[in-house]
C-alpha cells in the first residue's frame, strides 16, 4: 500500500490538526515514544498531547527521529533493536501506526468506486460527526488510485480552510497557527545530545500546570463528546456494513443477471438454429418422401411398360397369323360369333334366373328359420303379399368402417341376402364415391351382377386442398323419392346425419331398418330406426 508524501501536499498546521483528529492522547504518546522524538521519557510523560503533536510534526516533515518501537498487526508495540533503529524513519512508522489504525476505513474504501467515493464522501461534517474522517481520509490518501487520492486532499484541504474560517481562538479543538508556533518555539533540539534545552523552568512548569488543569476539563468533556461519538459511530458503522452487504449483493445479483442473460442469448440462438435446422430436416424428409413416390410411380410405369412391349410382341406375332386366317373365314367367323353371342345371352339369363331364384330361397330360409313360431302355427305360415323392401348401401362409410377397426372388408351379397330375407326386393342402390386413383371396375361389376344399382360420382377437390365426396343428400333425395313404392327402408350406413331421414319414414308409416357397424353407429339413429342389424364377423372378408 502507498504511503501518501504528506510532506509536499500538507502545511504543517493542517498537520498537526490532521494528526489530532486521527490520534487520541495514548496513540500519540505511543506514537512519540516509538520515533524517539524525546528520548527522555520523564520528559515525554510530562509534556501535553498538544506540545506531542507539535513535535511528531516537526520530525514527520523534517524527517528526524529514530523509531525505537516497532508495530504488530494486533496495534501493540515492542522495543527494536539498535540494528534495525534506522531502517524506517518517522514518516514510514508514523503511516504503518497510522495505516493500522483506520484499516476499517481503508477496507471499507477499497470496495468502493471512484464515483461512490465522490458522492459519498464529498462533504466531511457527517464524517466528523461520526469521529470517522481522520481515518476515511488516511484511507483515501493510501489508495491506489490516483482519483481517489486526489480527492482525499481535496476533502482534507476543503474541511480545513471551512473549520479556519469559522474558528474562534479559544473554543474547539483547532489551534491556530500562532498557538503551534508559540509551542513549537518553547522547544529546542541539541543536535549532539538528542535532548530538549527548557529556557525557563518555572514559567514552564505554572504553564504545564495551567494546561494540566486545562486538559483535565477539556479532557472530560471530550470523552463525553467521544461517548457519544462513539455511539454514533457505532450506529452509522452497523448501517455502513447493511449498506455494503446490500450492494455486494445486488452486484452479484448483477453478475448472476447478466451470466443468465449471457446463457439465454446463448440458448436462444441455439433454439433458433434448432428450429431452421428442423424445418431443414422436415422439407429434406418431405422431398425424400415425394421421390419414393414419383420412383414407385416411375417403377410401376416401366413394369406396365415392359408387360405391354411383351405384349406387343405377342400381339404382333399373333396378329400375322390371325390376318392370313381372317382373310380365308371372315364370314364363317361373323356367323359363328352371331350363333355365339345368341347363345352366351341365353346362358347368361338363365344363369341370372338360377342365382336369383337360389337367392330368394335362401332368403326364405333364412327367414323362417330366424322367426318365433306360434303355438298352433305352422313353421313355414308366409302371407300372400311380402313387404316391399327398398335397399340404400353407403359403400364408403361401410368401407373405412370395416377397415379402420376390422382392416377387412364387407360382404355385399351376403349382406343384401341377410337383411332382406324372405321380402320383395324392390331395389337395392350402391352409393360410391370414385377416387382417380384407385380403380373400381371389378368391384362395380360384382355388385351389379348381384342385384346392386351403382350410383356413382368422383371425389371433388375444394380449392383449399380439403375434398368433399358423399352420398348424404343423394340418399335422401332417391329415398324421398320413392316412399311412395316402398314398405321398408334399408339404410345401411351409421352416419348420423340420416336421423331426420329416418323420422320422415316414420311420419309416413314407412318401416326403417338400420344396418351397420355398432362401434360406428349414431345411438340416436339406433334408437329411431324400428330395428337395427349389426354387422358380425360372418359378414366380413
Amino acid at each position: 500500500m502507498p504511503n501518501p508524501n504528506l510532506r509536499l501536499n500538507i502545511r504543517r498546521d493542517q498537520l498537526t490538526w490532521f494528526l489530532d483528529l486521527l490520534l487520541d492522547e495514548r496513540e500519540v504518546f505511543q506514537l512519540s515514544a516509538s520515533a524517539s522524538i524525546i528520548p527522555d521519557f520523564d520528559r515525554l510523560y510530562a509534556l501535553s498531547k498538544r506540545e506531542l503533536l507539535a513535535s511528531l510534526t516537526d520530525a514527520f516533515l523534517d524527517g528526524t527521529g529514530e523509531p525505537k518501537i516497532a508495530f504488530g498487526s494486533d496495534g501493540t508495540y515492542t522495543s527494536k533493536s539498535p540494528a534495525t533503529n534506522s531502517e524506517a524513519s518517522v514518516e514510514e512508522l508514523a503511516s504503518q501506526f497510522f495505516t493500522q489504525k483506520a484499516q476499517e476505513a481503508i477496507s471499507r474504501v477499497g470496495y468502493m468506486e471512484v464515483s461512490e467515493i465522490q458522492t459519498f464522501f464529498k462533504t466531511s461534517e457527517v464524517l466528523i460527526e461520526a469521529g470517522d474522517f481522520a481515518e476515511i481520509v488516511w484511507a483515501l490518501l493510501t489508495d491506489t488510485r490516483t482519483e481517489v487520492v486526489e480527492h482525499g486532499y481535496k476533502l482534507l484541504n476543503r474541511t480545513y480552510e471551512s473549520l479556519e474560517e469559522t474558528h474562534v481562538n479559544g473554543q474547539g479543538t483547532l489551534p491556530n497557527t500562532e498557538q503551534l508556533e508559540e509551542i513549537h518555539q518553547q522547544y529546542v533540539y541539541d543536535s549532539e545530545g538528542g535532548h530538549q534545552q527548557v529556557e525557563s523552568p518555572v514559567s514552564e512548569i505554572e504553564q504545564l500546570e495551567q494546561q494540566l488543569a486545562s486538559s483535565i476539563s477539556d479532557y472530560t468533556s471530550l470523552e463525553m463528546e467521544h461517548n457519544r461519538l462513539d455511539q454514533q459511530r457505532t450506529f452509522l458503522l452497523e448501517e455502513n456494513r447493511d449498506l455494503k452487504t446490500e450492494s455486494d449483493t445486488y452486484h452479484e445479483n448483477n453478475r448472476r443477471l447478466k451470466a443468465l442473460e449471457d446463457e439465454n442469448r446463448i440458448l436462444r440462438d441455439q433454439v433458433a438454429q434448432y428450429l431452421e435446422d428442423t424445418a431443414e430436416l422436415q422439407q429434406l424428409a418431405e422431398e425424400r418422401e415425394l421421390l419414393i413416390v414419383e420412383k414407385e410411380q416411375l417403377s410401376e410405369k416401366l413394369r406396365e411398360y415392359e408387360q405391354v412391349k411383351t405384349a406387343k410382341e405377342t400381339f404382333t406375332t399373333d396378329l400375322k397369323l390371325v390376318e392370313e386366317a381372317v382373310y380365308k373365314g371372315h364370314q364363317g367367323l361373323e356367323d359363328f360369333q352371331r350363333s355365339l353371342d345368341s347363345h352366351f345371352e341365353a346362358l347368361e339369363n338363365c344363369h341370372q334366373s338360377a342365382r336369383g331364384a337360389l337367392n330368394q330361397i335362401r332368403q326364405t330360409l333364412t327367414y323362417l328359420d330366424t322367426q318365433p313360431v306360434a303355438e298352433g302355427e305352422s313353421h313355414y305360415n308366409m302371407t300372400s303379399e311380402q313387404p316391399r323392401v327398398g335397399v340404400f348401401v353407403d359403400v364408403q362409410n361401410m368401407f373405412y368402417a370395416a377397415k379402420d377397426r376390422f382392416g377387412r372388408r364387407v360382404d355385399y351379397i351376403k349382406l343384401l341376402d341377410l337383411i332382406v330375407g324372405p321380402r320383395y326386393l324392390m331395389v337395392a342402390y350402391a352409393y360410391v364415391v370414385q377416387i382417380p386413383e384407385i380403380n373400381q371396375s371389378s368391384f362395380l361389376s360384382l355388385l351389379e351382377h348381384n342385384g346392386y344399382t351403382i350410383k356413382s360420382k368422383d371425389l371433388r377437390l375444394r380449392g383449399d386442398g380439403s375434398a368433399k365426396g358423399d352420398w348424404d343428400v343423394g340418399i335422401a333425395v332417391d329415398v324421398v323419392s320413392m316412399l311412395g313404392s316402398l314398405d321398408v327402408v334399408i339404410l345401411a350406413s351409421g352416419d348420423g346425419d340420416f336421423c331426420p331421414l329416418a323420422e320422415l319414414i316414420k311420419q309416413q308409416d314407412k318401416r326403417v331398418e338400420v344396418v351397420a357397424f355398432e362401434h360406428n353407429t349414431s345411438m340416436d339413429l339406433q334408437q329411431i330406426a324400428d330395428q337395427f342389424f349389426p354387422i358380425g364377423d360372418e359378414l366380413l372378408i
